[in-house]
């Protein structure tokens, strides 16, 4: 073989090798990400939900409804580390601008549809608050931001990053009917020491959440799907 043609080779060999080892290396930490986000979480067969909301949906336009549950179970603080290997390049960029401002707030909830029709159930539009009482909305910001970070990250505080046991169709998770599906939603760091409130305006539910308290009625699916927040801002806000 003559030696322009085998060094030839020898690149294209090495380039297509680094190409497997990058893909499978990335594959691997994202499946290390979702083992991490779940991994630890006290798990009880008499597990009672913190609160619970609710979604409608309508196969027929209307005639016919089902209403789902979304239970959720369990909230805890996790390094900003655990997620960034579920976020694109852009993205994982713009989270890290909040290195530094504390661990994030993951919330764990399950989907339970009763109905007879598929129902999609999803977290996006959810944000967090805190009433006057406790200083107000803005006194969930953690100190240090910069006007970039609170204008993408606090205004409103949206989650970073959702998860769900099933693939994502616009922004929202496919519960079958009989069938529940477990949700995950991390936000943004916020001050510790003032209540939390889970806000979400549809369906409309609000309550205060306690951190690091409860259990969940079974272990997480080791298969977990992420969910682009702000993709799916666009595509509701287009709407």
């Amino acid at each position: 073989m003559p030696p322009q043609r085998r060094s030839v080779l020898l690149v294209l060999g090495l380039a297509l090798a680094l190409l497997v080892t990058s893909c499978g290396s990335g594959a691997a930490t994202a499946a290390q990400a979702d083992r991490s986000l779940a991994a630890a979480l006290p798990v009880s067969s008499h597990a009672r939900p913190l609160s619970s909301g609710g979604a409608a949906c309508s196969p027929d336009g209307g005639f016919y409804v089902d209403r789902s549950t979304i239970s959720f179970y369990y909230s805890r603080r996790v390094p900003l580390a655990d997620i960034l290997p579920l976020l694109s390049g852009a993205e994982a960029r713009s989270a890290r601008t909040m290195a530094g401002l504390g661990p994030l707030l993951e919330v764990v909830a399950v989907a339970r549809n009763p109905g007879a029709s598929t129902c999609g159930v999803g977290l996006t539009q959810t944000v967090l608050e805190t009433s006057k009482q406790y200083g107000g909305t803005a006194h969930l910001d953690p100190g240090g931001l910069t006007s970039s970070v609170r204008l993408a990250y606090y205004e409103p505080i949206r989650p970073i990053v959702v998860l769900s046991s099933n693939r994502l169709d616009l922004c929202s998770a496919d519960v079958n009917p009989g069938a529940s599906v477990w949700l995950m939603a991390v936000f943004p760091p916020v001050r510790s020491g003032v209540r939390v409130a889970l806000v979400n305006p549809s369906p409309q539910y609000g309550f205060f959440l306690p951190v690091a308290r409860g259990a969940v009625p079974a272990t997480v699916p080791s298969q977990l799907y992420a969910d682009d927040v702000n993709h799916c801002i666009q595509i509701l806000s287009a709407g």
